[in-house]
């Protein structure tokens, strides 16, 4: 009986420390969160670049091209899958006159990818040569979403390491001429780069637009792709470290628009080229054409073309044969107009005939030589 009012004693002396205990654990303050900021980004705060961003729309990562709209003029972009028509996760960058390419391909001696460069000759496209001084450090990998500058010589790219901040960093480099290697890359820093994946940077020097993706801030299987205005000259954002830190993040894109009427400019021009971009694809594939093969087989669509080499010629072709058909129109009408006008007006007409005789010849050599070059290779 004693041992157990002893047993039971010890009990209740043992719960009447626990709201005791409970209270003093609750008085106790709760150690503040130190947030280690990654000193890469620390570095490059100071440097963050001034940038008018446009607008932002968010997509599936699987179609992030259909929101940036390349020049035709300067070059285009696409899949490597769509390109080469085979296996590949790389993009592909096509000069204007669509007779060299840039693409990223998986080296499988290391397993990452790499940046490669195929020119179109008549028997098809070379095999790809790796682009040199771009990896001398042997400190990025996964190279990726390249594009080539009308100039020929600046290239930006996306790839992972150095002195990246996390994921893709964008990286530009020029190619020098007398060494014929890429100099060093160089990470293009804040705004443009994070700690997430950041990558296929545009620019369209005509229009002055520009784009760039990201995940930054978006769910699994989203990105945000932002246009903005290009700029000659880097400009450094001044303010308070707050100011600049969001910036750097973009946090706003409003915060970027100034009075906003640069802006409205550019949206202006950024419709009418979504425009143009959407009547010229229907354009293409509304074409109708017939291109004999040989006696047995006629095509009729762009995709009846086995070598993806031709699926670029064809294009060429029918572009060809739009402007010979116009210049041809132009022609007949001079010559009409020729022999009722006066002296002074045959003398100029004179040379504008001889020179559209010219134009037309020429043209006429290169479709037959594209001709010529499609019924070789699809015939192989």
């Amino acid at each position: 009986m004693n041992k157990n009012i002893l047993f039971i004693t010890c009990l209740l002396l043992a719960f009447s420390f626990l709201p005791a205990n409970s209270q003093r654990n609750k008085g106790r303050k709760a150690k503040k969160e130190v947030i280690v900021e990654d000193p890469k980004f620390v570095a490059m705060l100071e440097a963050t670049a001034k940038v008018l961003i446009i607008d932002s729309v968010v997509v599936d990562s699987t179609r992030y091209l259909d929101a940036i709209i390349p020049n035709s003029e300067e070059g285009r972009i696409t899949k490597y899958s769509n390109f080469f028509k085979g296996e590949g996760e790389g993009i592909v960058y096509l000069n204007q006159l669509e007779n060299k390419c840039i693409y990223s391909k998986v080296d499988e001696s290391t397993g990452s990818k790499m940046l490669y460069q195929s020119d179109l000759l008549a028997d098809g496209w070379t095999d790809g040569e790796l682009l040199k001084g771009i990896d001398d450090n042997n400190q990025l990998y996964d190279f990726d979403f390249p594009y080539l500058m009308p100039d020929g010589v600046t290239l930006y790219f996306s790839a992972k390491g150095g002195d990246g901040l996390g994921g893709y960093d964008i990286y530009r480099t020029r190619f020098d001429i007398e060494s014929g290697r890429y100099l060093r890359p160089e990470n293009i820093g804040l705004p443009f780069n994070s700690k997430f994946d950041d990558y296929m940077l545009v620019i369209d020097e005509q229009n002055q637009l520009a784009y760039f993706a990201t995940n930054r801030k978006q769910p699994q299987g989203k990105v945000c792709v932002y246009s903005f205005l290009p700029f000659e000259t880097r400009t450094i954002v001044k303010g308070s470290d707050e100011k600049i830190r969001s910036l750097a993040n973009i946090d706003r894109i409003a915060d970027t628009w100034g009075n906003g009427r640069e802006r409205w400019a550019a949206l202006s021009r950024k419709a009418q080229i979504e425009q143009k971009a959407t009547n010229e694809r229907t354009k293409i594939n509304d074409t109708k054409f017939s291109f004999v093969i040989n006696d047995h087989t006629t095509y009729t669509k762009i995709s009846d073309f086995r070598k993806p080499a031709n699926q670029t010629r064809i294009k060429q072709l029918l572009s060809l044969q739009q402007q010979l058909e116009v210049l041809q129109s132009a022609l007949n009408k001079s010559r009409n107009y020729y022999a009722t006008a006066s002296s002074l007006e045959r003398s100029q007409l004179k040379s504008e005939i001889l020179e559209s005789e010219q134009k037309i010849e020429t043209i006429k050599q290169q479709i037959y030589q594209i001709e010529k070059n499609i019924r070789i290779t699809e015939n192989n």
